[in-house]
């Protein structure tokens, strides 16, 4: 072969290999075509590192780099890389032709879009969620882009994709009027799905005030996470709701997927009671996952969505799990709420796992995974619609029927009333028996008064149900009140858990019962640890002085009680203990006695205006039911205090402060020293009277 004739050769190799390549390259376009998927017709080239640049992958010596694609919707999973694709357009017709590309995918953090000019240089368009949404050209939830081409003309275009949780490119070419008529079919078809969601959420708000069931709340939060997942994934959160904030778009899916599984999660334990219709292991499980759950809430201020979207999507998975698991076991059980609420996760999970194993790459694209979950969502809210509703009944029917349970029982207590009045009570109004007791009886009588009462009872009973709380409140009064007999008291009466005693003999016996109490508190509190209860605390107040005993009410229903300023005064004193951090606070009379009798440890606390008093009364505190170390740190640092406390109200101020700073080295949990500091500090010179109201 000459020279001549290999130059030949080369030159039709190279042509015929061009023209090869090209072919394969092309895809034609002309007027008719309305809508055409690409996702066979076009190249990618896989970019791990994020370095190449657009003039990288232009070069014609990277042609070969790139693959073609053998799938109508290509799906990266959560790999993060870079990815190059390559189109090539030709117009073998003898008109215009102009068209629009359309990624039908809206959680891009990175599109870059380069269109050839005239020139043989490129354009370069850049959007994407981490861009505000006013960057876009083509104002549409998805990523549209719009390609021209001259009769015979033939063009590249590339397109560059980066995203920080999962990527899907499913390509379409679209003639604008076709893709216009789509859009808005698309926009209507959502519009109803959102507005279904809405109706639901305003709905079962509805039910939530009328029957003020908290399931209810958790289902409103649920839907409305629900909701904020598909806004953001469908894109119109970004296009509509928050379009200058792409941080919010980046890192809502994973807010919502937090707010919607905690929710789910705790609307199930609630509305299954899977506290006692499911395995404990299945109850705490999900326990676990509500509180990871409301932790990645907040990751996406500490974590990129590299990280965030994984954790959201791998604690998503058991939750889609536990939940149709134990509605299926409360269901074998006959838990009749159970019924309706199997089906409709049946539906929701089956389309919600559709669509998260399309997420993780295991499935691949088609109309059930697109669209699956917003079918599946609609059902599930109908449905669990229906369940509420028949949740209602069955709560109607119970509350009719603890109703008439209630009524039966207030008759068997009114009936059996006038057996529960205090024989000392009887005695002290001289009467032998309750059927002498009259409307109106009455005597004047000097005594003493004690209030006792279990801090933070409400928070407590909380906790139990209503069985427990009667339970344990017959407990510790069972054990109380023997207490109160001994030293020579009885009680006019329980108020929930609170005990009003009366001391006719002499004060000392109120202020001997009150230390015993707390006392012997310690050993009931060790019981209780025993039982697995948490322990509790009580105050006691104590006050003497007049006051008239008699019967009030009507002639067919009476009632013994107890009528005088020192009543009200001693169960003020009481409440007085939780402010000064005193399990025992008495009045000045009491007071006076303790010193004769000279038993017991006391200590002044405070002058303080009472609710119904318009002069300032003196409480003092008996601290020999304290525990031993306390006891010993308030007799060690007594001296100090009681300085202190005289300095204060000579308004020697500095000397004040350097008393009770003594107190505190030594004994920093003196709740009334702290008190006194807090007033010093700072100094105002002008110390003014606290007023405690109840």
């Amino acid at each position: 072969m000459n020279c001549k004739s290999f130059i030949l050769y080369i030159i039709f190799a190279a042509l015929f290999a061009g023209s090869s390549l090209s072919a394969e390259d092309k895809i034609h376009v002309s007027k008719d075509i309305e809508r055409l998927p690409l996702g066979k017709s076009i190249y990618y080239l896989e970019d791990p590192e994020r370095k190449l640049t657009f003039e990288d992958i232009s070069k014609p010596d990277a042609d070969s780099k790139f693959i073609k694609s053998d799938k109508d919707s290509l799906d990266f999973g959560q790999l993060n890389y870079n990815y190059w694709f390559r189109l090539t357009f030709e117009n073998d017709t003898p008109e215009p032709v102009s068209k629009l590309v359309e990624i039908n995918y809206s959680n891009i953090d990175i599109a870059q879009f380069y269109k050839p000019n005239n020139d043989g240089t490129y354009s370069k368009e850049e959007s994407g969620m981490l861009f505000p949404f006013s960057a876009r050209s083509f104002k549409n939830r998805n990523f549209v882009y719009q390609i021209q081409l001259e009769p015979g003309q033939q063009k590249t275009y590339y397109l560059m994709t980066w995203t920080s949780g999962g990527l899907n490119i499913p390509l379409t070419l679209w003639d604008k009027d076709a893709f216009s008529q789509y859009n808005a079919d698309m926009q209507h078809g959502l519009g109803l799905y959102y507005g279904v969601m809405i109706v639901m959420i305003l709905y079962n708000i509805f039910i939530f005030f009328s029957v003020r069931d908290v399931s209810y709340f958790y289902y409103v939060c649920y839907i409305l996470g629900f909701l904020g997942i598909q806004l953001v994934l469908t894109g119109h959160g970004f296009q509509y709701l928050w379009p200058a904030f792409p941080f919010l778009q980046r890192n809502f899916y994973v807010v919502f997927t937090g707010i919607c599984m905690a929710s789910v999660l705790l609307f199930t334990k609630r509305f299954l009671n899977t506290k006692e219709n499911v395995p404990k292991w299945l109850d705490k499980s999900m326990k676990v996952l509500i509180v990871a759950h409301g932790f990645i809430i907040f990751t996406p201020l500490v974590l990129p969505p590299e990280i965030t979207v994984k954790l959201a999507l791998l604690l998503t998975l058991p939750v889609l799990i536990f939940i149709p698991t134990a509605t299926v076991i409360s269901f074998l059980k006959k838990f009749r709420p159970a019924r309706y609420f199997l089906l409709a996760f049946t539906v929701l999970t089956v389309s919600g796992t559709v669509v998260v194993l399309r997420f993780i790459n295991v499935l691949g694209s088609t109309f059930l995974t697109e669209y699956g979950l917003y079918l599946g969502s609609t059902m599930e809210v109908i449905l669990l619609s229906i369940a509420l509703a028949d949740r209602i009944n069955i709560m109607k029917k119970e509350k009719e029927e603890a109703q008439a349970k209630t009524l039966e029982m207030q008759k068997i207590l009114t009936e059996s009333y006038a057996r529960f009045v205090p024989k000392d009570f009887l005695a002290n109004l001289g009467k032998d028996s309750i059927l002498d007791v009259r409307l109106g009886d009455q005597i004047q009588k000097e005594m003493a008064v004690l209030f006792s009462d279990i801090r933070s009872f409400t928070t407590l009973s909380e906790q139990m149900t209503p069985a427990e709380n009667f339970n344990f409140i017959n407990s510790y009064l069972s054990r109380m009140s023997p207490i109160i007999q001994r030293h020579n008291g009885f009680i006019d009466k329980f108020i929930g858990d609170a005990i009003m005693a009366l001391f006719q003999r002499n004060v000392i016996d109120a202020v001997s019962a009150g230390v015993e109490m707390q006392r012997y508190l310690k050993e009931y509190n060790e019981h209780r640890n025993r039982q697995g209860y948490i322990p509790i605390q009580i105050g006691v107040g104590i006050h003497s002085g007049s006051l008239m005993l008699g019967t009030i009410g009507a002639e067919e229903r009476l009632e013994g009680t107890v009528i005088s300023d020192t009543v009200n005064l001693a169960s003020r004193i009481e409440s007085l203990t939780k402010v000064y951090g005193s399990r025992i606070a008495v009045s000045e009379s009491t007071i006076e006695e303790v010193k004769k009798d000279g038993k017991f440890h006391f200590r002044f606390l405070d002058r303080v205006k009472v609710k119904g008093k318009q002069r300032p009364v003196s409480v003092y505190e008996v601290f020999d039911g304290d525990e031993p170390e306390h006891q010993d740190l308030k007799l060690k640092t007594k001296e100090s205090y009681e300085k202190g406390v005289k300095a204060f109200y000579s308004n020697s101020f500095e000397e004040a402060k350097h008393q009770f700073e003594n107190v505190i080295s030594l004994f920093p949990d003196d709740k009334a020293t702290q008190l006194y500091l807090k007033r010093l500090y700072p100094v105002t010179h002008d110390r003014k009277l606290e007023e405690v109201e109840e």
